[in-house]
């Protein structure tokens, strides 16, 4: 889900001079994506030519991940997904969210809900999967351990969503209506599903943590928090998006700010138990296609 956090902090934290290289998973001396660490050379990579997205939409694959350390054999699951396509023209951010017991092909001939993807063959297999289904180019991904998701959160401050009135266990001490969320309970906030609504109900309330997250990242007082941030997020985030990519989004997100739009869309299906006893929800083609068409280019 963090993505665009990593995009923004990225940019902010490049153009305030406040990250270093190492910061970047980079370790010092290494010629691997050796940047331009002058003013000059950032402030040209920022706001200059050379942009690798300036072409068209960028699509992120974000994929929130359980890792069971209490139990190895269960491997990691799959507990979030979404597509993230920013728009550099715009600036505009149009969120996907994908029900986790979407019943795709996984595999040639294998059908299986879309989160079992991940335990055939990781993020390369989600990938695909997702391709296949939506006719959507995937250009990058990011895999987050819910773990450093907390953290991170955490680390930022908090985020101010909507709890809404009476909806979460007493237990948890969510508040009522707009309340500042720690990293606990925003991990909460995005996974519970005990709501009338369930699943559905859930991935709205991830697609609005996406936007507070992205107007907690967009304030200029983010930066004293760059380090640790930065810190965590290196440990906890798993993304073939480099350090160009990062800056260039950063810099789409940055130049727009406030101004640029959020509109989210979720993919539809119908409950079904397989002769297996496996519960999925059968795509609703026609619902689907429509929604796709809106993040195909």
């Amino acid at each position: 889900m963090p993505v665009l956090l990593i995009a923004v902090i990225l940019g902010v934290g490049i153009i305030s001079g406040l990250v270093p290289i190492r910061a970047l998973g980079q370790e010092p001396g290494s010629d691997v994506g050796r940047v331009d660490t002058s003013p000059t050379g950032w402030i040209e990579k920022m706001f200059g030519g050379g942009n690798p997205i300036s072409g068209g939409p960028l699509n992120v694959l974000v994929v929130g991940v359980d890792t069971r350390q209490e139990d190895p054999e269960m491997g990691s699951r799959t507990d979030t997904i979404m597509l993230v396509q920013v728009v550099p023209k715009t600036g505009d951010v149009k969120l996907l969210s994908v029900p986790r017991d979407l019943l795709v092909e996984v595999e040639p001939g294998v059908e299986d809900r879309i989160n079992a993807a991940y335990n055939y063959g990781g993020i390369d297999e989600t990938v695909e999967a997702m391709e296949n289904y939506t006719d959507v180019p995937i250009d990058h991904y990011a895999v987050v351990d819910f773990k450093g998701f907390r953290e991170v959160i955490g680390v930022i401050g908090g985020v101010k969503v909507d709890v809404g009135e009476d909806q979460f266990p007493e237990k948890w001490h969510m508040g009522e209506g707009v309340e500042r969320l720690g990293g606990r309970k925003a991990l909460f906030y995005a996974r519970y599903r005990g709501t009338q609504g369930g699943d559905l109900d859930r991935m709205q309330r991830q697609r609005e943590l996406v936007a507070a997250l992205r107007s907690k990242a967009l304030k200029w007082n983010i930066v004293e928090k760059l380090p640790a941030a930065m810190k965590v997020m290196n440990e906890n985030v798993q993304t073939d998006l480099g350090i160009d990519g990062a800056v260039s989004l950063g810099q789409v997100l940055i130049r727009r700010g406030k101004h640029a739009e959020v509109t989210s869309e979720q993919l539809k299906g119908e409950p079904k138990t397989l002769p297996d006893g496996a519960e999925v929800l059968v795509p609703d083609e026609d619902a689907n296609q429509a929604i796709l068409d809106k993040f195909r280019h």
